[in-house]
């Protein structure tokens, strides 16, 4: 498995960690980011890296962190450290879909149709 599924995998195992050990209350939030449904995503991301395309695999665990963040279980930092960890434990990503992580980076969202 390269560098970049391994991080990925590894956020995912330590997201599904986090979920498992929160408290988080019902807040209201729809099903999707419920914490049932993201310790689901993370296990699928785990059980379904080496298939899945990198650009899914991004999508995937950033819905994760993102319905962390929603429900309190995380924060920005956190999200980051836990990033960096992986970083640390499975080396750098590919260049593929990570340069918005860089914040000296001029990342730019093409949203297309544009003349």
């Amino acid at each position: 498995m390269e560098n970049t599924r391994l991080l990925v995998t590894a956020m995912a195992a330590h997201c599904r960690e986090l979920i498992g050990e929160s408290n988080a209350p019902d807040a209201g939030l729809p099903p999707a980011l419920q914490p049932k449904h993201l310790a689901w995503m993370c296990r699928t991301i785990e059980s379904c890296a080496d298939d899945w395309s990198l650009a899914r695999l991004h999508r995937w665990i950033g819905f994760v962190q993102c319905g962390m963040l929603a429900n309190r279980m995380l924060d920005l930092e956190g999200a980051k450290a836990m990033f960096n960890a992986a970083k640390t434990a499975f080396g750098e990503a590919s260049e593929d879909l990570v340069d918005h992580l860089d914040p000296n980076s001029s990342f730019e969202v093409d949203v297309g149709g544009e003349g």
